[in-house]
């Protein structure tokens, strides 16, 4: 089974994202600068955690679909990975700038 949504990012033209269900194999393609070579793109992953990012193709009901998917196949792991280290990323951003602000502090004294 395939869906395919109509993004509309930052091109002119909306990208199409598109994902394939195979037994436990899901795939996602989006025709963004980013997916189309295979990098991480921000469309896919969005409608993976069940998001709109801008869908125009009026399926928007047909993302829950894909999140049902992702529960029972090879991506969920991968998924849950990328949310930690987003996470845990932020977290480090933050720690930084504390720091940075005390070592501003202790340079003035």
């Amino acid at each position: 089974m395939q869906i395919v949504f109509k993004v509309q990012g930052s091109a002119l033209e909306p990208y199409e994202v598109s994902f394939a269900k195979n037994n436990k194999n899901l795939t996602a393609h989006c025709s963004c600068p980013a997916g189309s070579v295979g990098q991480y793109c921000k469309h896919r992953l969005a409608i993976l955690k069940g998001a709109n990012p801008g869908v125009v193709s009026g399926n928007e009901c047909e993302i829950s679909t894909v999140q049902r998917w992702v529960v029972d196949s090879d991506v969920g792991q991968a998924i849950a990975e990328c949310v930690e280290a987003e996470r845990d990323a932020e977290e480090a951003k933050a720690k930084l700038a504390i720091c940075k602000k005390r070592l501003a502090r202790a340079l003035m004294n």
